[in-house]
Protein backbone atom coordinates (compact mmCIF):
# COMPACT_ATOMS: atom_id res chain seq x y z
CA UNK A 1 0.00 0.00 0.00
CA UNK A 2 1.30 3.59 -0.92
CA UNK A 3 2.44 5.55 2.27
CA UNK A 4 -0.08 8.45 2.40
CA UNK A 5 1.97 12.19 1.16
CA UNK A 6 2.39 14.28 3.30
CA UNK A 7 0.49 17.61 3.94
CA UNK A 8 2.94 20.79 3.67
CA UNK A 9 2.31 24.51 3.52
CA UNK A 10 4.53 27.00 2.68
CA UNK A 11 5.50 28.41 5.78
CA UNK A 12 3.71 25.93 7.80
CA UNK A 13 5.14 24.99 11.42
CA UNK A 14 5.58 21.30 11.87
CA UNK A 15 6.25 18.81 15.18
CA UNK A 16 8.84 16.87 13.41
CA UNK A 17 10.18 13.70 15.40
CA UNK A 18 11.63 10.26 14.95
CA UNK A 19 12.86 7.49 17.07
CA UNK A 20 15.50 4.57 16.54
CA UNK A 21 14.34 1.40 14.98
CA UNK A 22 13.07 -1.25 17.44
CA UNK A 23 13.88 2.17 19.79
CA UNK A 24 17.00 1.72 19.75
CA UNK A 25 19.20 4.56 21.22
CA UNK A 26 20.66 6.67 18.48
CA UNK A 27 23.21 8.56 20.27
CA UNK A 28 25.37 6.90 22.68
CA UNK A 29 27.60 9.02 23.81
CA UNK A 30 28.03 13.51 23.72
CA UNK A 31 29.75 13.58 20.61
CA UNK A 32 26.82 11.60 18.91
CA UNK A 33 24.62 14.57 20.09
CA UNK A 34 26.89 17.17 19.18
CA UNK A 35 27.49 15.71 15.35
CA UNK A 36 23.46 15.16 15.14
CA UNK A 37 23.32 19.16 16.35
CA UNK A 38 25.86 20.26 14.26
CA UNK A 39 23.45 18.69 11.32
CA UNK A 40 20.33 20.05 12.28
CA UNK A 41 22.51 23.78 12.31
CA UNK A 42 24.23 23.01 8.72
CA UNK A 43 21.23 21.59 7.27
CA UNK A 44 18.63 24.64 8.67
CA UNK A 45 21.04 26.91 6.97
CA UNK A 46 21.34 25.29 3.93
CA UNK A 47 17.71 24.77 3.17
CA UNK A 48 16.17 27.96 4.80
CA UNK A 49 14.77 26.12 7.74
CA UNK A 50 13.69 28.02 10.94
CA UNK A 51 14.15 25.85 14.40
CA UNK A 52 12.15 27.12 17.39
CA UNK A 53 12.53 23.90 20.03
CA UNK A 54 14.34 20.99 19.81
CA UNK A 55 15.52 17.60 22.14
CA UNK A 56 17.44 15.42 21.33
CA UNK A 57 16.99 12.04 23.78
CA UNK A 58 18.36 8.38 23.59
CA UNK A 59 16.53 7.07 21.23
CA UNK A 60 14.34 9.93 19.71
CA UNK A 61 14.32 13.55 18.21
CA UNK A 62 11.85 16.29 18.67
CA UNK A 63 12.20 19.20 16.48
CA UNK A 64 9.51 22.06 16.62
CA UNK A 65 10.33 23.83 12.41
CA UNK A 66 9.36 26.56 9.88
CA UNK A 67 9.57 25.56 6.23
CA UNK A 68 9.65 28.73 4.35
CA UNK A 69 8.90 26.44 1.34
CA UNK A 70 6.93 23.21 1.84
CA UNK A 71 9.10 21.21 0.00
CA UNK A 72 12.15 22.14 1.80
CA UNK A 73 11.20 20.33 4.96
CA UNK A 74 11.41 16.86 3.24
CA UNK A 75 15.13 18.15 2.44
CA UNK A 76 16.17 19.31 5.48
CA UNK A 77 15.55 15.57 7.46
CA UNK A 78 16.66 13.89 4.65
CA UNK A 79 20.04 15.56 4.56
CA UNK A 80 19.77 15.41 8.82
CA UNK A 81 19.20 11.91 9.09
CA UNK A 82 20.72 10.18 6.08
CA UNK A 83 24.47 12.07 7.03
CA UNK A 84 23.48 10.80 10.70
CA UNK A 85 23.01 7.51 9.15
CA UNK A 86 26.37 7.34 7.60
CA UNK A 87 27.82 8.73 10.47
CA UNK A 88 26.48 6.12 12.81
CA UNK A 89 27.42 2.82 10.83
CA UNK A 90 30.71 4.16 10.60
CA UNK A 91 31.53 4.89 13.93
CA UNK A 92 29.87 2.08 15.17
CA UNK A 93 30.02 -0.68 12.63
CA UNK A 94 26.02 -0.91 12.32
CA UNK A 95 24.41 -2.63 9.82
CA UNK A 96 20.47 -2.15 9.31
CA UNK A 97 17.87 0.51 9.74
CA UNK A 98 18.96 3.11 12.02
CA UNK A 99 15.43 4.95 12.15
CA UNK A 100 11.99 3.19 12.71
CA UNK A 101 10.00 4.14 9.75
CA UNK A 102 10.30 7.80 7.87
CA UNK A 103 9.85 10.88 10.17
CA UNK A 104 6.68 12.64 11.66
CA UNK A 105 5.68 16.02 10.54
CA UNK A 106 1.84 16.75 12.01
CA UNK A 107 1.92 20.53 11.30
CA UNK A 108 0.95 23.03 14.08
CA UNK A 109 -1.78 25.05 12.44
CA UNK A 110 -3.26 26.69 16.01
CA UNK A 111 -0.74 29.66 17.20
CA UNK A 112 -2.28 29.17 20.33
CA UNK A 113 0.05 25.69 20.18
CA UNK A 114 3.62 27.12 19.09
CA UNK A 115 4.61 27.42 22.66
CA UNK A 116 2.57 24.13 24.05
CA UNK A 117 4.30 22.08 21.86
CA UNK A 118 7.54 23.67 22.48
CA UNK A 119 6.97 23.02 26.23
CA UNK A 120 6.31 19.48 25.64
CA UNK A 121 9.62 18.75 23.45
CA UNK A 122 11.78 20.57 26.02
CA UNK A 123 9.94 18.51 28.95
CA UNK A 124 10.65 15.38 27.36
CA UNK A 125 13.69 14.41 30.17
CA UNK A 126 11.84 15.67 32.71
CA UNK A 127 9.16 13.17 32.01
CA UNK A 128 11.90 10.49 31.24
CA UNK A 129 13.38 11.06 34.65
CA UNK A 130 16.36 12.28 33.78
CA UNK A 131 16.10 15.68 34.95
CA UNK A 132 14.46 17.58 38.08
CA UNK A 133 13.95 20.72 35.31
CA UNK A 134 13.68 20.98 31.26
CA UNK A 135 16.94 23.86 31.56
CA UNK A 136 19.15 20.94 33.28
CA UNK A 137 19.32 18.83 30.08
CA UNK A 138 22.53 19.50 27.65
CA UNK A 139 20.68 18.48 24.53
CA UNK A 140 17.61 21.19 23.94
CA UNK A 141 16.52 24.31 22.94
CA UNK A 142 15.57 24.94 27.33
CA UNK A 143 18.87 26.79 28.14
CA UNK A 144 18.17 29.35 25.31
CA UNK A 145 14.65 30.45 26.84
CA UNK A 146 15.60 29.36 30.02
CA UNK A 147 18.78 30.90 31.04
CA UNK A 148 19.45 33.18 27.76
CA UNK A 149 21.87 30.92 26.49
CA UNK A 150 23.55 31.04 23.12
CA UNK A 151 22.84 28.39 20.47
CA UNK A 152 22.91 29.37 16.92
CA UNK A 153 20.05 26.62 16.15
CA UNK A 154 17.36 28.08 17.67
CA UNK A 155 15.42 31.08 15.98
CA UNK A 156 13.00 32.25 18.81
CA UNK A 157 9.57 30.92 19.14
CA UNK A 158 7.13 33.53 17.13
CA UNK A 159 5.10 34.23 20.78
CA UNK A 160 8.41 33.87 23.03
CA UNK A 161 8.88 38.13 22.84
CA UNK A 162 5.22 38.25 24.63
CA UNK A 163 6.08 36.54 27.88
CA UNK A 164 7.68 39.64 29.12
CA UNK A 165 8.56 43.19 28.68
CA UNK A 166 12.54 42.00 29.03
CA UNK A 167 14.69 39.07 28.82
CA UNK A 168 14.76 38.12 32.40
CA UNK A 169 11.14 38.49 32.87
CA UNK A 170 10.22 36.33 29.37
CA UNK A 171 13.15 33.74 30.90
CA UNK A 172 11.74 33.59 34.43
CA UNK A 173 7.98 33.46 32.49
CA UNK A 174 9.15 30.57 30.56
CA UNK A 175 10.53 28.67 33.45
CA UNK A 176 7.34 28.19 35.19
CA UNK A 177 5.39 27.97 31.85
CA UNK A 178 7.67 24.34 31.21
CA UNK A 179 6.36 23.70 34.47
CA UNK A 180 2.86 23.35 33.89
CA UNK A 181 1.04 20.19 32.76
CA UNK A 182 -0.71 20.95 29.31
CA UNK A 183 -3.18 19.09 27.02
CA UNK A 184 -0.89 18.93 24.10
CA UNK A 185 1.18 16.30 25.19
CA UNK A 186 -1.89 13.98 25.06
CA UNK A 187 -2.16 14.43 21.38
CA UNK A 188 1.92 13.81 20.78
CA UNK A 189 1.76 10.65 22.96
CA UNK A 190 -1.51 9.07 21.06
CA UNK A 191 0.91 10.04 17.59
CA UNK A 192 4.03 8.78 18.42
CA UNK A 193 2.23 5.58 19.94
CA UNK A 194 1.07 5.11 16.70
CA UNK A 195 4.56 5.22 14.84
Amino acid sequence: MPRKPRELLDGGIYHVYSRGNNQQNLFLDADDFKHYHALLYAMKNRFSIEVFHYCLMSNHVHILVRAGLAGLLCKFMHGVQLSYTRYYKKKYQFVGHLYQGRFRSPRISEESYYLQCGRYIERNPVKAGMVIAAEQYDYSSARYYTLGSQNDLVSPNLYYSQMGSDSVERQKRYREFLKLDEPYAVIVEESLNRV
